[in-house]
């Protein structure tokens, strides 16, 4: 895993108002803690701490953070955000030892284009973005890598799946990683379809009913036909 540097200072003051004031000037107020320190409280300027992230590609690195000339290796445990702005507004950091193990979640890297995706038009799903694992702080990776290119419609990756040198996954050995599904046009295309023989089956079922109206109409006009008969033959009796 990269390790990245960071230079911080402590915060002579804590609390809402201290942390206010911190934001105010373009700090991000923070906490270190770790099974080997005791708990401190310093301040990170924000656009140092973006740059850093930013060149290591994530918060998931080991950073060399040096607060008043004493270095300490910590990584990022906790991000805390402006509900509305999204904006950072705490950071806790965790310090590690690099000879025992350490729980981070990395990052998961797709590799390659699903040949479900590639030959028939499917769509992958993707439904964990990172993997949670332990190790040594020396032994983290930058990411994990899924191939995914002999992937074919329905074909899916879980947890279990994944090996990791010198990593204990802790993960859900059954949880699915990615999967490959059904086009979305061939499943609109079968109810368009469904949906036409439905309205075939409704015309059939309504031509035997007009067939039948009609036929009921005719014994009408039939009779109305023989009243009028006998009604002439009823009048030309009474003439005679």
């Amino acid at each position: 895993m990269k390790e990245i540097s960071l230079v911080a200072s402590i915060r002579p003051s804590v609390g809402k108002g201290a942390a206010r004031q911190a934001r105010m000037g373009g700090n991000i107020p923070a906490v270190v803690y770790g099974p080997e320190v005791e708990p401190f409280s310093i301040a990170v300027e924000e656009r140092a701490f973006r740059a850093a992230t930013k060149s290591a590609g994530g918060v998931s690195a080991i950073i060399n953070l040096e607060v008043d000339g004493k270095l300490n290796k910590v990584i990022v445990r906790d991000v805390q955000r402006d509900p509305v702005t999204s904006k950072i507004i705490h950071l806790d950091f965790y310090a590690v030892s690099m000879k025992k193990p350490i729980s981070i979640s990395i990052p998961i890297h797709f590799v390659g284009t699903a040949r479900g995706v590639k030959t028939d038009g499917g769509i992958m799903q993707t439904t964990m973005r990172e993997l949670e694992i332990s190790c040594l702080p020396s032994d983290i990776p930058e990411d994990v890598e899924v191939d995914v290119a002999e992937l074919g419609i329905g074909d899916s990756i879980h947890v279990r799946a994944l090996t990791i040198p010198k990593v204990q996954i802790l993960s859900e050995a059954r949880r699915t990683v990615v999967v490959i599904s059904a086009p979305t046009v061939m499943k609109v295309e079968a109810a368009v379809e469904e949906e036409a023989v439905v309205e075939e089956e409704a015309e059939v079922a309504e031509a035997p009913a007009e067939e039948g109206e009609a036929k009921a109409e005719e014994k009408k006009d039939e009779k109305k036909d023989e009243k009028k008969d006998e009604k002439k033959e009823e009048k030309k009796g009474k003439k005679k």
